[in-house]
């Protein structure tokens, strides 16, 4: 039997154990009877909340939902192939870089504090050496 739009986004929210009144309120719907309508197939799901659906829920395959093909969840690699940007990077994959980036420079800046430390840590050693020649031939 081939489902409509309505009954695939019911299964989707079923799956996901989602309300339908916790899909009114991501949506900011007055009525709960909206949300109802839709899932029990009187009103058809106007496309400015089929657009909100979709951005609400980035794992809903949208070809699944509009046109029955393939799966209703996206697996994550297509998702994370999905949000990459003009240069083929997804955005929390730049977000990360730059932190490991940050992280490293801190990194590199706590080394140079260690390696100043032990230069610093030599120098009095040797002065402390030379000290204790000088009380020794004294």
């Amino acid at each position: 039997m081939d489902m409509s739009i309505n009954q695939r986004l019911e299964e989707f929210l079923y799956k996901k154990n989602i309300s339908q009144e916790q899909l009114r309120v991501k949506l900011g719907l007055k009525t709960r009877q909206q949300v109802s309508n839709w899932l029990n197939c009187h009103d058809h799901i106007p496309a400015k909340h089929l657009i909100a659906i979709i951005d609400l829920f980035p794992d809903l395959n949208i070809n699944w939902l509009i046109r029955n093909l393939g799966a209703p969840f996206i697996d994550q690699k297509s998702l994370r192939m999905i949000h990459r940007n003009d240069y083929g990077f997804c955005e929390e994959c730049l977000d990360k870089d730059k932190e490991i980036e940050m992280l490293k420079a801190m990194l590199d800046k706590k080394e140079k504090e260690i390696k100043d430390i032990y230069i610093e840590f030599g120098k009095m050693a040797e002065r402390l050496h030379q000290l204790e020649r000088t009380e020794s031939l004294n």
